[in-house]
């Protein structure tokens, strides 16, 4: 899969050669780079995905009136909660009354390419090639390598990704446990599977939190919606096979063998081995039987007991999933919970689930069929990935949420730091910024040049990866990249991983909690997972990957860490 530089460049020469070219209509836009971008009044539509804490995206938001100011176009924003992203993308689709543009959704590669096909989307090479200058800084000079990622087959591009290279992202199948009660059985972090199993059940047994009651929940969970990485097994199965939840959906749970060839994890023999550990974890009480129906508020409300705490270990992306964003000096339990390096098996394996694409939101600024002015449209988007853009949507305005950093300042990743962050997103709701909705080109140096001193989560979140999840990832040409499958195939497989995920999914729950026996079942699980069209499954995504797999420059990833 390793190639040099040049072929990333030769691929994204030819894909400039292929273009079209872009003819301009309605109002006339600036050359690429230049600013404002049109010099008569223009109105762009988006259909945007809301993010947390942003007061209003309309009406006296600064970065909208600033990103106004900087391009001469008014932006109007319809905006969709995220937990209703992909029903709103689905009605907007099938009633053909599109915005100009949608933006912040996460839209399958596959998607891209059928709504390309038929018109709704609009294809931007040759608007990159004319008018890019942010994007093709981005694309074709420092990140070659994501552009055939994010290729149609038909050799178009039909959506601006988010560029997030979030580090502690990419290894994001965390657990947290509560160190006052270590301190309290007078235990030491877990390293091993057998030793996770004996402080959970010292959590359990020997009163912990001190009231004299048995209320302590050693672990919990919640259900797969509305978390992140927050099941009962993400975390675990980490220790008997490569189990990868964090990849783009289509991908979830794959993995490619010694061979080169695409297999499924819950169809390996590790996948039975996790579940036969976490039967036992559940038979000894030490699995809260809630974690397979609750939901986030529920695990919130479990983790924040308001008298005193009574739960020691919980997955998730980050402790601000479950645990209140309040410090111990303010009567909160933030430090108290720390990350748990990747287990060793009982059969010594190990191996973290990772995903280091960098890639946010796929087709996260898509051009439709409805604008007027795409090249207007487009030209919006290029300037959403220059840095001034980016700082002013993610932190706010220079001055107020930040400052370019003093001499001496460090990052988070021990080099010197870009800019000093002066507020924090769990200060409530603001109308400074759009909070990372939309896209943005979020680079690791941008990431991990924030200044460290006296930055408390991103500190954490490097360091719990670097040390606890980085050592244990896989080398990069052992992970399946983003793969695009055509139209066909993504119709196929739609069906087909729905019915074998939904099952999958219910005898995992019937094997920890006892309903079916592992060793006994195993056979006629998988003769239905077989029966349910597995293998086909596999063949889809195996010819996507041979595809695919030529163009990727694996050497050019980003791997940040020391």
């Amino acid at each position: 899969m390793s190639h040099k530089w040049s072929k990333a460049l030769v691929f994204a020469a030819l894909l400039v050669m292929t273009t079209f070219v872009v003819q301009a209509q309605g109002v006339a836009v600036t050359p690429a780079g230049e600013l404002p971008i049109v010099n008569e009044p223009l109105t762009i539509n988006i259909l945007m995905v809301q993010t947390t804490g942003v007061e209003d995206y309309n009406n006296g938001n600064k970065y909208t009136e600033w990103l106004e100011a900087q391009t001469g176009i008014d932006v109007q924003i319809e905006v969709v909660p995220s937990a209703d992203a992909q029903t709103k993308l689905n009605l907007t689709l099938a009633s053909g009354e599109l915005p100009d543009v949608l933006a912040g959704f996460s839209i399958d590669p596959g998607v891209q390419a059928q709504q390309g096909a038929e018109g709704a989307f609009l294809p931007l090479n040759g608007l990159i090639e004319q008018y890019g200058f942010w994007s093709k800084r981005a694309l074709y000079e420092e990140r070659p390598y994501l552009l055939p990622l994010i290729t149609a087959p038909d050799g178009n591009i039909y959506g601006l990704p988010d560029i997030n290279e979030c580090f502690h992202c990419f290894l994001s199948q965390k657990m947290w446990i509560y160190q006052p009660w270590l301190d309290a059985v007078g235990m030491e972090i877990p390293t091993t599977t057998e030793e996770f199993f004996q402080v959970l059940k010292a959590f359990k047994e020997q009163d912990p939190n001190g009231n004299g009651i048995a209320d302590e929940v050693p672990m919990s969970a919640m259900i797969l919606e509305g978390g992140w990485h927050q099941t009962v097994e993400e975390f675990i199965m980490q220790s008997f096979v490569y189990y990868d939840r964090i990849s783009s959906l289509n991908q979830q749970r794959l993995l490619l063998d010694e061979n080169g060839q695409i297999q499924a994890a819950y169809a390996q023999p590790g996948y039975a081995e996790g579940l036969k550990f976490m039967q036992r974890l559940y038979a000894e009480g030490l699995i809260d039987p809630n974690a397979f129906t609750q939901d986030n508020s529920q695990i919130r409300t479990l983790a924040n007991n308001a008298d005193i705490n009574i739960l020691g270990a919980t997955p998730g992306g980050w402790p601000g999933m479950f645990a209140e964003v309040v410090f111990v000096a303010d009567g909160g339990r933030l430090e108290h919970w720390v990350n748990v390096p990747v287990l060793e098996g009982p059969n010594g394996f190990r191996s973290a689930a990772y995903a280091p694409w960098g890639i946010g939101k796929p087709g996260g600024w898509v051009i439709t069929s409805a604008a007027e002015n795409p090249e207007a449209a487009f030209r919006l988007g290029d300037f959403m990935y220059s840095f001034e853009s980016t700082i002013r949507n993610v932190f706010g305005e220079e001055g107020v949420d930040w400052v370019p950093a003093s001499e001496g300042m460090l990052g988070i990743d021990g080099k010197p730091a870009i800019y000093d962050n002066l507020s924090q997103w769990t200060e409530g709701i603001q109308n400074q910024t759009w909070q990372q909705a939309a896209i943005q080109y979020r680079t690791s140096e941008f990431r991990l040049g924030q200044n460290a001193d006296g930055e408390y989560i991103e500190t954490l979140l490097f360091k719990a990866t670097n040390e606890n999840m980085l050592p244990y990832a896989p080398p990069v040409e052992r992970l399946i990249p983003p793969l695009t499958l055509s139209e066909d195939q993504q119709r196929e497989i739609a069906d087909l991983r729905l019915a074998i995920e939904t099952y999958v999914d219910e005898m995992k729950a019937n094997f920890i909690i006892g309903n079916a026996d592992v060793d006994a079942e195993w056979g006629n699980y998988m003769a239905q997972l077989e029966a349910m069209g597995l293998p086909r499954l596999l063949e889809i995504m195996q010819e996507a990957y041979t595809t695919q797999m030529g163009a990727v420059d694996t050497q050019q990833i980003q791997q940040e860490g020391g």
